[in-house]
């Protein structure tokens, strides 16, 4: 393992990472399964189903506990339900009570050096947009690969990664997958960055069990787990060294 790793891009994913959604995205979720089934979900439903992997898509994850609750409804509905209850008539749903999860500062500091910051998630480029305004962050994210911009390969598939890398290219910012960083709260995060050959950071959101789901993370392949945001830019510093120390642990624990 390098003892020094020069990091030039920092991708995030948005929700869970820059953005708390324990009470915006799960509760629309939690409200659209009981709008067509009748049925609350069972505290720790959507965890189970995150942990699975492929349930990235909010949408997508709705809908299949609905269909595992024994009903069929199309796509469109249910996106129509989530999006009324997430996304409101006029930006005034649940998306609007979201806290962010990094202070302002914190990104001041990240995008010292020509650092290119950037974020790629499963959220329409419209939410992200509103949200990244309402923080005032918009000036922080030069680089935006949403929901639009995977045609359909959404994460694990490691092209959301990959199509952010060639942007960057095409913009005259060519950046090596080793010198790209992708921080992100899912298995399904873990496991695009391993593909796409980026180092793969792993956070924990608020509502989780630290212990269980950074046990998920590393069997997805998580290089590191952060306990904090606003404690990256100390980590981007001592990056390889931190590498090594837990490659070292890992091998520690194997052995013991």
């Amino acid at each position: 393992m390098q003892a020094k790793v020069r990091l030039k891009a920092l991708l995030f994913d948005m929700d869970g990472v820059l953005v708390d959604v324990s009470r915006s995205y799960r509760r629309a979720i939690e409200e659209t399964v009981l709008h067509f089934t009748g049925r609350q979900i069972v505290p720790g439903t959507i965890r189970r189903y995150r942990y699975l992997g492929g349930f990235d898509d909010d949408w997508k994850l709705t809908r299949a506990i609905i269909t595992d609750s024994g009903m069929e409804v199309s796509p469109g509905r249910v996106i129509d339900e989530f999006q009324r209850r997430y996304r409101g008539e006029r930006w005034d749903g649940f998306i609007a009570e979201e806290p962010p999860l990094v202070q302002t500062r914190t990104l001041e500091r990240l995008q010292a050096d020509g650092r290119i910051l950037g974020i790629v998630t499963g959220r329409p480029e419209a939410e992200v947009k509103w949200t990244i305004e309402r923080f005032g962050w918009k000036r922080y994210f030069p680089l935006i690969v949403a929901r639009e911009k995977t045609e359909q390969r959404g994460k694990p598939d490691p092209f959301p990664l990959q199509h952010a890398l060639s942007v960057l290219g095409i913009a005259g910012r060519q950046v090596e997958t080793e010198e790209a960083v992708y921080i992100g709260d899912t298995v399904d995060d873990m496991a695009a960055a391993r593909a796409a050959g980026l180092w793969a950071v792993g956070t924990v959101p608020p509502d989780a069990d630290r212990a269980e789901h950074e046990r998920h993370l590393r069997d997805r392949g998580a290089h590191l787990i952060l306990d904090d945001l606003d404690t990256l830019p100390d980590l981007v510093d001592s990056f390889g060294e931190r590498l090594a120390l837990a490659a070292a642990t890992n091998e520690q624990e194997k052995t013991a």
